[in-house]
């Protein structure tokens, strides 16, 4: 009787575990800038094609935020990667989270995924890019919310985001 028990407690508390720290790759990545904004992309994810230039628009016209790609798992090669950029005119550097542990950490759940992170990793926007996707396959002709670009002026100006989250659409994030 006390086995089960003990096995089930194994599991929640080895499920629950996260690392309390982002890699630390990663976070001197962060530690650069005072603000950074990240892509979670995938090269094969048709929307991630559709936002990449958008997104290296965004990275071009707040010089003074780094700006990062980050691919998840060990799935697409290196030339798959490059092709992606080259295609697509991805400007920003594009880091590898090989073993899943960036988007664990910032609980990443689609591509693209956007995020507005300070230098210490903290979150201050997490989400969809603007609201220009109703739903995968749907697209707007013109949208009104321009969620992250709106995050990095606030932080800008000294403020801190009025909308901290909203729910991202994209291609599932394999883990």
């Amino acid at each position: 009787m006390k086995l089960p028990n003990i096995v089930i407690l194994t599991i929640l508390f080895l499920g629950s575990c996260k690392p309390d720290t982002i890699s630390s790759n990663f976070k001197q990545i962060l530690s650069l800038n005072e603000y950074t904004i990240v892509m979670f992309i995938a090269p094969d994810c048709p929307l991630c094609h559709s936002l990449s230039t958008p997104f290296s628009e965004l990275d071009k016209e707040y010089s003074n935020i780094q700006s990062i790609g980050v691919i998840s798992g060990n799935y697409y090669s290196p030339m798959e990667i490059n092709n992606f950029a080259t295609e697509t005119k991805f400007k920003p550097a594009i880091f590898r989270d090989y073993t899943h542990q960036i988007a664990r950490q910032l609980n990443a759940t689609v591509t693209p995924e956007f995020y507005l992170l300070n230098a210490k990793g903290e979150i201050l926007y997490q989400g969809m890019m603007d609201d220009r996707i109703e739903h995968l396959g749907s697209y707007k002709q013109q949208w009104k919310n321009n969620y992250l670009a709106d995050a990095i002026q606030l932080i800008n100006e000294g403020q801190l985001p009025k909308i901290k989250k909203t729910n991202p659409i994209g291609c599932s994030l394999e883990y």
